[in-house]
């Protein structure tokens, strides 16, 4: 995808999906879109991105499956998972939900979060090049 990182975007929420799928598509990523755990599932084994971000309150399956099959899978395995999470549960000091993960954001969405998440992702691309 024209040497773009590529990041599969997990959301349950049409409005917040095409949201960030904008967002990230102006800070020059490539992204692939799921609405539902078993659809994400396949895209990432299929396309193996670069970086995943994940919504952890998607209907289908939990959060927390989607993480641990791809974490017991080889070609998924050391992807970084960015987990979602409502607002409210930032100061939950329990966050087992969040195993398995390389960080968090919190809804709504903080876009210069997401700008800055986006320049580390730039940096381990580039230094992977060399």
């Amino acid at each position: 995808m024209d040497g773009q990182p590529l990041i599969l975007v997990v959301e349950e929420n049409l409005h917040n999906l095409e949201l960030l799928n904008y967002h990230l598509k102006s800070l020059n990523f490539s992204c692939i879109c799921a609405k539902q755990g078993i659809k994400a599932l396949i895209l990432a084994q299929t396309h193996q991105p670069d970086l995943i971000i994940l919504d952890m309150m998607i209907s289908d399956i939990s959060g927390g499956q989607v993480i641990d099959y791809l974490k017991q899978q080889q070609k998924t395995a050391r992807i970084p998972i960015i987990a979602v999470i409502p607002w409210y549960l930032e100061q939950n000091s329990e966050r087992l939900f969040l195993i398995g993960t390389d960080g968090y954001l919190t809804k709504p969405y903080d876009f210069s979060k997401l700008n800055l998440l986006s320049r580390h992702l730039t940096q381990l691309s580039s230094s992977s090049l060399l």
